[in-house]
């Protein structure tokens, strides 16, 4: 009896000792997914993943081919994934972002100030790029450029600049969409949320930041900080800051940081548990007949007792 008492009390011991170590989780590297109705896919990306930061900002599908734009944020290149496989994207800058629009056969990547079309390099810009849009061969990109240490929210159009704001407003153009001959771009003004439509800002109430614009039938859909807009008013609100917004028929998808939300109802949702193994982040969504493609990446978290 003395011997099971004295051998319980070294595990109690033990135990003890070990729950009393300040642990916590850390990141151990970020890794970029596909999920497809749910589903994640990893996206493969040299050898291995530890150690790297390698995020998906956009998603595109068209006919049977899924494109999915990021970037390895250590060494600062772009990448485009064809299916599943690979193709790096590197310039002088490093890229931090990335995004991509497919337009019939020919495929437009941006990062930093550069913008390729199928793999060559067609535009440098004074600036830098957030999101791009094709509509017969032009070639529009939202951004913004540095002037007197401040912010100007810019379109590019075929490579020339369009200032949105004077010198001496803060400003940043997020997203682009292009319908009927109308530019529409979501971004900031004066730490508003701004739609500007031809050049025309209206400032959207509630919201500090607009980060994504879609037109569909004339309606014209944003998403921002807390906010979902619909023609200039508040549709719904949200939980986080839209990241990403796509128009279906009558069905409204849009992305946060943490979740995804079709007509302001979750459909998926990252594991937030503070002893969660990986959390994933939502970038952009698409959506192509049944099927729900939602770009993004997760981070895998390690525990670490000191």
């Amino acid at each position: 009896m003395k011997y099971i008492f004295y051998n319980f009390a070294i595990l109690l011991t033990a135990i003890t000792m070990v729950s009393c170590r300040d642990c916590e989780y850390e990141v151990e590297y970020s890794a970029a997914a596909l999920w497809k109705n749910g589903v994640k896919q990893e996206l493969p990306y040299g050898d291995s993943p530890d150690g790297l930061d390698i995020r998906t900002y956009s998603v595109f599908v068209s006919g049977n081919d899924v494109y999915v734009a990021g970037c390895e944020r250590y060494d600062g290149v772009g990448v485009l994934w064809k299916n599943g496989i690979a193709q790096v994207f590197s310039t002088n800058d490093r890229i931090q972002e990335s995004s991509m629009f497919v337009s019939g056969n020919d495929v437009y990547f941006i990062g930093s100030n550069t913008v390729w079309k199928n793999n060559e390099i067609i535009q440098r810009l004074e600036g830098t790029a957030t999101s791009v849009y094709v509509v017969n061969n032009e070639v529009y990109v939202s951004g913004y450029i540095y002037k007197k240490n401040n912010r100007i929210a810019t379109v590019w159009i075929n490579g020339v600049a369009h200032y949105l704001t004077d010198e001496t407003t803060y400003s940043y153009a997020n997203s682009i969409f292009v319908s009927d001959g109308d530019i529409y771009v979501a971004g900031i003004e004066d730490r508003r949320s701004t739609l500007w439509r031809n050049g025309v800002p209206q400032t959207l109430p509630g919201g500090s930041k607009a980060n994504a614009v879609f037109v569909s039938n004339n309606d014209v859909y944003v998403g921002g900080d807390s906010k979902v807009w619909k023609n200039g008013n508040v549709e719904y609100s949200i939980n986080g800051s839209a990241t990403s917004i796509f128009v279906l028929g009558n069905d409204v998808y849009v992305t946060t940081e943490y979740r995804v939300l079709k007509n302001g109802a979750v459909i998926m949702e990252s594991d937030l548990r503070p002893n969660a193994t990986e959390s994933s982040y939502f970038t952009s969504v698409f959506v192509s007949g049944n099927d729900v493609y939602v770009a993004g990446f997760y981070y895998k978290f390690i525990r670490v007792c000191s």
